[in-house]
């Protein structure tokens, strides 16, 4: 019985999945780059399962990290915005006139 190799990267793609939804709540940063990564590798990784089947093994944790990843990017761009929008209405609240005329 011949043995499959584990597929490269899906570890890791489901480790950055994981850590790009609990991350997600850091200002929306640390969550995308985390998404992003792993969404990048899934994708490497997804072309080289397709390509030769037979050889690999561990295209669940791949697809798992991916789906992961995508929650992990929208949540994390969701936040992103909010903060920023948060940061522009305060800065338009802020009585600028008096600050700079000083």
């Amino acid at each position: 019985m011949e043995t499959k190799q584990q597929l490269p990267n899906a570890t890791l793609v489901l480790i950055f999945g994981i850590v790009s939804i609990v991350t997600c709540f850091c200002y929306g940063i640390f969550g995308l780059i985390f998404g992003i990564i792993a969404l990048v590798l899934a994708k490497k990784s997804k072309e080289l399962y397709l390509a030769n089947p037979d050889l690999y093994s561990g295209y669940e944790n791949l697809k798992a990290g991916k789906i992961c990843a995508l929650v992990g990017v929208i949540l994390s761009s969701i936040y992103f915005l909010i903060i920023l929008g948060y940061f522009i209405f305060i800065g338009a609240m802020m009585p600028w006139s008096e600050i700079l005329n000083q």
